[in-house]
């Protein structure tokens, strides 16, 4: 079986998410789609469902997490700076509908 480049993004996400927070959260799932910016550079767009104290998802870190990730996307060949959307649990099915 092949991973897809979404799929292994969004493993290294849970990686680095799980280095970082142990077991403060459970992020599940993590969807990695591929989008252009406006120059039509190719990037990764995640939304990371979280289910926990949001209060302990520290913007300062989760603002930095673009650049940690950017070395990653850029050796699975997308060269622009990937996003994140952190979503909350009980958020994500209506979220997950509009991305369908």
């Amino acid at each position: 079986m092949t991973t897809t480049a979404e799929e292994e993004f969004a493993a290294i996400i849970r990686a680095k998410l799980g280095e970082r927070f142990q077991d403060e959260f459970v992020f599940d799932p993590i969807l990695v789609r591929t989008a252009w910016n406006l120059d039509g550079v190719r990037y990764l767009h995640a939304y990371i469902v979280f289910a926990g104290d949001q209060k302990k998802l520290e913007p300062a870190w989760t603002a930095a997490l673009p650049r940690l990730l950017w070395p990653h996307a850029q050796e699975l060949d997308y060269p622009g700076l990937p996003l994140q959307t952190f979503v909350e649990k009980s958020e994500w099915p209506r979220l997950e509908a509009t991305l369908q």
